[in-house]
């Protein structure tokens, strides 16, 4: 039988001697947590800085605590670079040193790339298998029949840990955990993430992480502790204006895009790549501190930018290249695969190019620990995508690297201010922890809220535009109660997703509905067949649309802020990772009454500089949310204050009835359990949704069905049920867990004409 050599699997062999890798002081620390963690079944983070050598610490200790006791490791990872990455570093880790019990092992690289094996391939006797959570989930029979199914106790580690939330993921954790929970042996999984950043691109996403990984950091390090130590270089952040001004106008929503996409509108994108003047600089710049800055590694806009980069290095002399995830040749028209990158990089670790053009796949995995300078000519507004292209610089001397790396940010004139990351906080940022309170800080959510508000002012602004019915809403009404923010893992031009923040508002009028179609979401999904997969058909996602417009916003079109597009990716959000967003309670909402400031100004007849220096301390007011709710435009603050004005001045413009001054009121202050879950709902939605939940939960059994107090059918759809106070509040009843109940519609109708015929 013909037989051919694979690199994918084999055996490596034992050599005797030390490491040649020496750790450092904070990697033997994390071993040692690591040793202390694994006295028991443990699921949680390693968590170190890019530099600080997370691949490396878990291969030691891996190779010492598992593969030397003849116990198996599962590695997965989601790019092909990370797989090759974590095998070259256990190969050149197998010493005597740290396996001194057996003299080899056998191992297996899987993924979708065809240098690598299949999960068909699994074998009993691998004692390390390092792939792709794609290629296992497609060929998961066989990694659980062929591999888990004959084992006691499993490693498993997840590389890049801060994407473990997706549903792939949490379907692969989980088949290895249940596959070992049934045959008797649930506490011999044990889990270990690693991560440089544990956060995704929203804070709120750090609950879903902690699901994943319960015992949470097992050890982290400071970035500064590194510097200091010399192990990662210190970063010296430079700031180069180009003077170039991005001409068009963006518009609120844009912003947000750019905000939360993380991505230009193309035709901006466009403008700044094709830009021969920037480009010109970003060049200049460079040459005339050659020295200082070289070698360099540049993250570019798009492909486009990295080409038109490239020819103007050239023209000057300088030997640079580019990488991509793909280009497609303009004469034939065919796909240049991206497996020339890989040469490229090693021609740059060489010494043989002096820059190298990057679009997107330099942020993770790769070691380039002879970067001395990084180019940054594209905008991010995502703290991890900073920290990632950062990090590919600061490698310290103790690592091969440098004392200190450059870090040059390329800063247009931009006509709109768009809150960018600002990389001079990287080093000073604390470790991540995953216990926070549940509702954030009110100036965080009003920073969510306020392009909302600007596109409603603009509106306002236009006079073409019949605003009269928007105006005539009680300011407040227009603040919205809260906001549900969650990430999606979306397509982009590199190799790997990026993940995409979304927001959903929620106002007085769309909380209730949104609450309930949250809720509903898992019976909802009962009427498609998704099985695996974490992405909706088109078809899908229409006839789910449909449905929650039919049930949950039967009125959508009278509903201030409801849009098709805020109920579609809840549905998307929901198929990717099972469960709910997150909601985040815009907590200060009544602090944001700007018809109190307008009442004020009124009835003390502030006029001329009286006016102008009151309305100047309010918006200069650090502890005011005037300038961060209205997006720091003076401008959109002095209109509406002027409406809210004109409501008391002139109430028939509006038809208000209250015309003139109104006597101070001091409320009193009593119980919340006093006031309906109306008023609770106006003062508080968290204390609010805390009795809502509590109610329901009251209700609801094992299987998830809800029961009507008074006629006992029972739904799986919170939107069936009304919360009804069995002592009514006009009988002295409280709103209290113990004085609600759940009723059906029909039931609380009937019940209600019941009470009113009685009297």
């Amino acid at each position: 039988m013909k037989t051919v050599q694979v690199e994918y699997a084999g055996r490596i062999e034992v050599k005797r001697g030390e490491t040649p890798k020496e750790l450092y002081s904070h990697q033997n620390e994390a071993i040692k947590a690591l040793n202390e963690t694994n006295k028991d079944a443990f699921e949680g983070l390693l968590v170190l800085p890019t530099g600080g050598g997370k691949t490396l610490t878990a291969i030691h200790w891996l190779l010492r605590n598992f593969i030397n006791n003849k116990k198996k490791v599962l590695w997965i990872a989601h790019r092909h670079e990370l797989l090759d990455q974590a095998f070259e570093t256990l190969r050149l880790s197998a010493y005597s040193s740290l396996l001194s019990n057996v003299s080899g092992f056998r191992y297996r690289i899987i993924s979708g790339h065809s240098k690598h094996g299949r999960p068909v391939h699994i074998e009993p006797s691998d004692d390390i298998i390092i792939a792709s959570k794609d290629s296992l989930n497609s060929g998961l029979d066989y990694l659980l029949t062929n591999w888990i199914g004959h084992l006691q106790e499993v490693l498993l580690v997840v590389d890049e840990a801060h994407h473990a939330t997706a549903k792939t993921y949490r379907k692969l954790i989980n088949a290895v955990k249940d596959d070992l929970k049934k045959r008797g042996h649930e506490n011999g999984f044990q889990m270990l993430g690693l991560t440089a950043t544990p956060f995704r691109t929203d804070e709120s996403e750090k609950s879903l992480l902690k699901l994943v990984f319960p015992k949470d950091i097992i050890f982290s390090e400071h970035l500064r502790n590194l510097i200091n130590r010399g192990i990662l270089a210190e970063p010296i952040f430079e700031n180069l204006k180009t003077k170039i001004e991005i001409k068009k106008k963006l518009t609120a929503r844009e912003i947000k895009n750019i905000e939360d996409f993380d991505k230009l509108p193309k035709d901006i994108a466009e403008e700044i790549a094709k830009s021969y003047e920037r480009n010109k600089i970003i060049v200049s710049h460079y040459i005339n501190n050659r020295e200082k800055y070289k070698p360099l590694l540049i993250f570019a806009i798009d492909i486009i930018h990295a080409i038109a980069l490239n020819k103007l290095f050239r023209d000057k002399g300088i030997n640079s290249d580019y990488v991509v995830s793909s280009v497609q040749d303009l004469t034939t028209g065919s796909t240049v695969a991206a497996k020339d990158n890989k040469e490229k990089i090693q021609k740059f670790r060489n010494g043989e190019l002096e820059v190298l053009i990057n679009v997107e796949i330099l942020t993770e995995g790769t070691d380039l620990p002879n970067v001395q300078t990084v180019f940054l000519t594209r905008p991010t507004a995502s703290t991890i995508l900073m920290t990632q292209m950062i990090g590919r610089a600061l490698r310290g001397q103790k690592a091969g690297g440098t004392e200190k790396a450059y870090v040059v940010s390329f800063i247009d004139d931009w006509e709109d201010k768009i809150n960018w990351v600002n990389p001079e906080k990287l080093h000073f940022e604390d470790d991540a922890e995953f216990i926070e309170k549940d509702i954030p800080s009110g100036n965080r959510t009003a920073r969510l809220i306020s392009i909302e508000m600007i596109e409603e002012f603009a509106r306002i602004m236009d006079e073409s535009i019949d605003t009269t019915g928007l105006e005539k809403l009680v300011f407040l009404k227009r603040i919205p109660l809260g906001i549900y923010r969650f990430s999606i893992l979306e397509p982009s031009e590199g190799y790997e997703p990026k993940p995409t923040n979304y927001d959903v508002l929620l106002y007085d009028d769309t909380e209730e509905a949104y609450d309930n179609f949250v809720q509903d979401l898992k019976v909802l999904f009962q009427s498609i067949d998704l099985q695996d997969r974490e992405i909706l058909t088109q078809v899908e996602l229409d006839l789910l649309l449909k449905i929650a417009k039919e049930i949950y916003f039967p009125d959508y079109q009278t509903l201030l802020g409801y849009r098709d597009e805020d109920v579609k990716n809840i549905l998307r959000f929901y198929a990717h990772n099972e469960q709910k967003p997150e909601f985040l309670a815009f907590s200060e909402r009544r602090k944001c009454d700007l018809s109190i400031v307008a009442r004020h100004i009124y009835d003390n007849s502030l006029g001329g500089r009286a006016e102008a220096d009151y309305i100047k301390s309010l918006w200069n007011d650090e502890n005011s949310f005037w300038q961060v709710l209205f997006s720091y435009n003076k401008l959109y603050f002095m209109k509406q204050l002027a409406i809210e004005i004109m409501k008391i001045a002139d109430p028939d413009i509006y038809g208000d009835r209250i015309v003139g001054s109104i006597p101070t009121v001091i409320p009193d202050t009593i119980p919340i359990e006093k006031l309906t879950l109306y008023e609770i709902k106006e003062r508080d939605i968290v204390e609010y949704r805390k009795i809502k939940n509590a109610v329901f939960a009251k209700q609801t059994d094992a299987k998830g069905f809800i029961t009507c107090a008074v006629s006992g059918i029972k739904s799986q759809m919170r939107r069936d049920f009304q919360i009804d106070h069995i002592k009514p509040m006009s009988q002295g009843g409280l709103t209290t867990i113990d004085n609600l109940q759940l009723l059906t519609r029909k039931a609380h109708v009937e019940k209600t004409r019941r009470e009113n015929t009685r009297r």
